[in-house]
C-alpha cells in the first residue's frame, strides 16, 4: 500500500511539473496588422513577374526534351526586366542552367549571404484542367496566373526587383551577396545549383548563410494555433525512388500460379503501408513544438513543453495526419505501378516505384535495407529506382544564428500577423548542394498560403495573389539592407 502512494505522489508531482512548465513559458503578443498601403511603392512590380511566367521554362531529365531556348529567352528577359542587376553586378559563369551574380559588400570581414530560388518549372500537364492557359502570366482578379507563380518564380523575380531597386538606390550591402539561380531544380540541381557551389567552393566562399524555397506564412492549416504561422525550415528530409519488382512465369492468366509477380509486388506495395517507418521526435521538431507553444492553448502547451512524458502521445497525434506524419517518421509513397499489358497475359515482371523521404537521423542505406526486408517477405526485392541519385538528410541549422535572426525579424516586419517557428521542410531543394559553403540553410518562400492553395503547386491552376508577390519584394528589399 505504502508504494502504491509514493507511486501517486509522483504522479502528482510530474503533473505539477508539467503545469508549471506549460505556464511559464510567456504567452505571445497580439498579432499585428499588414498596412497594406505599404506595398504602394511597389506597384507594376507584378508585371516582371508575370512575363517571367509567359516563359515555360520546363526542365526534364533529359535534356534533349528541353526547349532550350526557353531558358535562353529567360535569361535576356531578365537583364531587360532588371538593368540595374545586369549592368552593375558581376555576373559568373556557372554553367548554362544556372544564373549567379555577385554583390560585393563594405565588409570584407563579413561572411557572404547567398539568396537562392530556381527557375525553371514542372510541366503543366493536362491543359484542360486550367482554367488559364499554363503560362498565360495573365493578372486578373488580383492574382497572377501561370505555372511557376507560386514555385518558385515568386522568390526569383522578387529577389531580382528588391536588388534592381536597392542599386537604382545607390544601397551597397554590408557583406557580399550572392543571387544564385538554378534551372533544373526540378530535376536534381546538378547542372544549376551543384554547378553554382561548385564554382563558389572554388572561389573560397563560405557563406555565413543562405536563403531557398520552403515553408511560408501558413494560414488556416494548424487550427489549434492563434494566428497564422510562418515556417522557416532549417532542416530537410533525405529523398530516393525505390523499385519494388517481382519476375514471375508468363503464360495465360486462365491458369496462374499462386502468386504472381504483379500479386508479390502489391503485397510488397501493402507492406510498406501498414508497416510504416516508426515515429520519432527529432531534434528539429522538438524545436518546432517549442517555438510553437506561445501561439497554441493551455492544453497544447502542456503536450508540447514536456516531450519527455508526453511524447508518445504527441507522435500518435501527428501520425494520424498526412502533413503532420511527415514530421515524425520516413514515409514511402507508392506513385508507379506497371506489370502486363494485356488483361488475360501473366506478367513476367512487375514493378513499383515508392517515392521515399527520409527522416533526419537515419540514412539512405537504412532505409533501403528496412524497405528490402519488406519486399523479401512478399517475394519481391527492393532497389534503387534511379542508381546514384539518392539524397541523405540535411543536417539541422541553428536558429541561434544571424541568417535565422535576420529571417524572423524581416517576416515580423513584413508578416506582422504571423509567428515565426522553425520546422523541418519534407520536400527536397537545391540547399543539398551547399551544404559544404554555408553555415546555415534557411528555406522560407515570403508568402501567405492557406490550405486551397496548395493545390497548384505542381497542380492545375497555380497562381499567386499580388499582394503576396508585392510582398515577396518588401521581404527581399528588408532582408538585403538588414544583411
Amino acid at each position: 500500500m505504502a508504494v502504491f502512494f509514493v507511486l501517486i505522489a509522483v504522479l502528482l508531482l510530474l503533473l505539477l511539473v508539467m503545469i508549471f512548465r506549460a505556464a511559464l513559458g510567456k504567452k505571445a503578443p497580439a498579432p499585428g496588422v499588414f498596412d497594406a498601403r505599404s506595398l504602394d511603392k511597389y506597384a507594376g512590380a507584378e508585371e516582371k513577374l508575370a512575363k517571367l511566367v509567359r516563359i515555360p521554362t520546363v526542365s526534364r531529365f533529359d535534356p534533349i526534351e528541353e526547349d532550350g531556348a526557353m531558358f535562353k529567352l529567360l535569361e535576356a528577359e531578365v537583364s531587360a526586366l532588371f538593368p540595374m542587376v545586369s549592368e552593375r553586378l558581376l555576373r559568373l559563369d556557372a554553367g548554362d542552367r544556372a544564373m549567379l551574380f555577385e554583390w560585393p559588400g563594405k565588409n570584407a570581414k563579413l561572411k557572404p549571404v547567398i539568396l537562392m530560388a530556381h527557375y525553371d518549372v514542372v510541366p503543366p500537364g493536362d491543359d484542360s484542367l486550367w482554367q488559364r492557359h499554363p503560362f498565360s502570366g495573365d493578372i486578373a482578379d488580383g492574382y497572377i496566373h501561370g505555372r511557376g507563380t507560386q514555385d518558385i518564380k515568386i522568390m526569383f523575380s522578387g529577389a531580382l526587383e528588391a536588388a534592381n531597386r536597392l542599386l537604382a538606390e545607390g544601397f551597397v550591402p554590408e557583406r557580399t551577396i550572392y543571387l544564385a539561380f538554378g534551372g533544373d531544380e526540378e530535376v536534381g540541381g546538378n547542372r544549376g545549383a551543384a554547378s553554382i557551389a561548385g564554382l563558389l567552393k572554388e572561389r573560397g566562399v563560405t557563406a555565413s548563410w543562405l536563403l531557398d524555397e520552403g515553408g511560408f506564412v501558413s494560414n488556416g492549416m494548424l487550427s489549434f494555433a492563434d494566428r497564422p504561422l510562418a515556417l522557416v525550415g532549417v532542416a530537410e528530409k533525405g529523398y530516393v525512388d525505390v523499385a519494388i519488382s517481382a519476375k514471375g512465369k508468363g503464360g495465360h492468366a486462365s491458369m496462374p500460379p499462386k502468386h504472381t509477380a504483379a500479386g508479390q509486388v502489391a503485397k510488397a506495395v501493402a507492406l510498406s503501408e501498414t508497416k510504416r517507418f516508426p515515429s520519432k521526435i527529432t531534434a528539429t521538431l522538438a524545436h518546432f513544438l517549442e517555438s510553437l507553444s506561445p501561439y497554441v492553448p493551455f492544453a497544447y502547451r502542456l503536450l508540447f513543453r514536456n516531450l519527455l512524458i508526453t511524447g508518445p502521445l504527441v507522435r500518435a497525434a501527428f501520425s494520424a495526419s498526412p502533413s503532420t506524419n511527415a514530421l515524425v517518421r520516413t514515409t514511402t509513397a507508392a506513385t508507379m505501378l506497371s506489370a502486363s499489358d494485356k488483361e488475360n497475359v501473366l506478367p513476367d515482371k512487375a514493378r513499383a516505384v515508392l517515392n521515399v523521404r527520409i527522416l533526419p537521423g537515419s540514412n539512405v542505406a537504412a532505409t533501403m535495407a528496412r524497405i528490402d526486408s519488406l519486399a523479401s517477405k512478399a517475394g519481391a526485392r527492393a532497389d534503387f529506382a534511379h542508381h546514384g541519385f539518392a539524397v541523405e538528410p540535411l543536417p539541422e541549422s541553428p536558429v541561434d544564428h544571424e541568417g535565422y535572426r535576420n529571417i524572423e525579424a524581416r517576416i515580423k516586419a513584413v508578416f506582422p500577423e504571423a509567428g515565426t517557428v522553425p520546422f523541418m521542410f519534407t520536400a527536397g531543394t537545391d540547399t543539398k548542394h551547399y551544404v559544404d559553403i554555408t553555415e546555415g540553410m534557411y528555406r522560407f518562400t515570403p508568402m501567405v498560403q492557406g490550405p486551397e492553395d496548395l493545390g497548384g503547386v505542381h497542380g492545375a491552376n497555380e497562381k499567386i495573389s499580388v499582394e503576396n508577390y508585392l510582398r515577396t519584394v518588401m521581404f527581399y528589399e528588408e532582408l538585403i539592407k538588414n544583411a
